[in-house]
């Protein structure tokens, strides 16, 4: 144990070995420092302690503190994840979580696996500070949120109303997926295609877009192409969200008869089957340039008939609840301050 103690103290990673019931049986020298700079007593988080006990009490003081204290959330995953590992359900776990100092944010990495010496089984614990790579990963993000805000731009300044529906429909969509339970970041990405939905469409002609009446089979095909184009827009940006894939989705509807690719039930990405009664929606309650808009009740009844056949069953029940279509008095409050 002295030779692998050696070891770990030349590791800049905070590090714990733990025997097959979460007890600590040792911790390098970074481990030590850590919890002395921030307060706690390594007697509490030192050898013999165990770490799984140690973080259902974390979860459980983070719960105390407040019900929505993310902390609780995390500790409860580190903890599920090294009993995993433990219980050999998986090799390795990983989790990236933040750790702020009160003047300083900070995010670390824990990594979790298994470590055979000696005949003796160990967990390995480690914590690796990786504020820096944090740091930088938000720094692209930021730019790549830039990028849709100034395709966004580029749409209202050739078509205003098209720069309106996609803002209508991102904060629609925002209200279907959080009501659905997607996470930060997937709701992020829906909101951000929602927002350039209709990218495409700067390859029509304004003049077929804004067009009064019934369109010919041409012109309805140059349409049909704006979700493809928009697809062959984004696809080179190096996202790190699907939002190419999404946009390109938008339009295909779960019986096979939506375009371009005529996709069917799953085959279409849950986040362009909420933009797609999203888009429904606001294109049926909103004024359009050639008529006005057909109202809310039009609109439902749209999603109604095709619930479960063109449309995914759960949004379109998302749509019907009283939470919903209060909502939208605040995307459309001039439609409803009349009553």
């Amino acid at each position: 144990m002295k030779t692998l103690q050696a070891v770990i103290d030349g590791l800049v990673a905070h590090v714990a070995l733990l025997d097959e019931t979460g007890v600590i049986q040792l911790v390098n020298r970074a481990w030590c420092r850590f919890a002395d700079d921030n307060g706690s007593r390594l007697s509490d988080y030192g050898v013999g302690s165990n770490y799984l006990h140690l973080l259902s009490g974390a979860a459980q003081n983070a719960l105390a503190a407040s019900k929505a204290d993310p902390d609780a959330g995390f500790a409860i995953a580190a903890r599920d994840g090294i009993y995993a590992v433990i219980q050999q359900d998986t090799e390795r776990f990983q989790l990236t979580y933040p750790c702020h100092a009160p003047h300083e944010q900070r995010w670390f990495l824990l990594t979790v696996s298994r470590f055979d010496l000696h005949e003796h089984s160990y967990i390995m614990v480690t914590h690796e500070n990786v504020t820096t790579l944090k740091q930088s990963e938000q720094v692209i993000r930021e730019a790549l949120v830039g990028t849709v805000s100034a395709l966004s731009d580029m749409s209202e300044i050739r078509d205003p109303y098209t720069a309106g529906h996609q803002q209508n429909v991102a904060a629609l969509a925002r209200e279907i997926g959080h009501s659905m339970g997607l996470d930060h970041n997937e709701l992020e990405g829906l909101v951000l295609a929602a927002s350039i939905h209709d990218i495409g469409k700067i390859a029509v002609p304004a003049e077929i877009l804004t067009r009064p009446g019934r369109l010919g089979e041409l012109e309805l095909r140059m349409i049909q192409r704006h979700s493809q184009l928009g697809f062959d827009i984004i696809a080179s940006i190096p996202f790190p969200w699907p939002l190419a894939e999404i946009i390109q989705q938008h339009h295909e509807r779960l019986d096979g008869s939506g375009y371009p690719r005529g996709l069917s039930g799953d085959q279409i990405r849950i986040e362009a089957q909420i933009i797609a009664v999203a888009d429904v929606l606001d294109a049926m309650i909103s004024h359009r340039p050639y008529r006005p808009g057909l109202g809310a009740g039009a609109a439902f009844a749209e999603l109604q008939a095709g619930r479960g056949r063109s449309y995914n069953t759960a949004i379109v029940d998302i749509c019907s609840t009283d939470t919903f279509q209060a909502h939208l008095t605040t995307i459309y409050p001039r439609l409803f301050s009349a009553g």
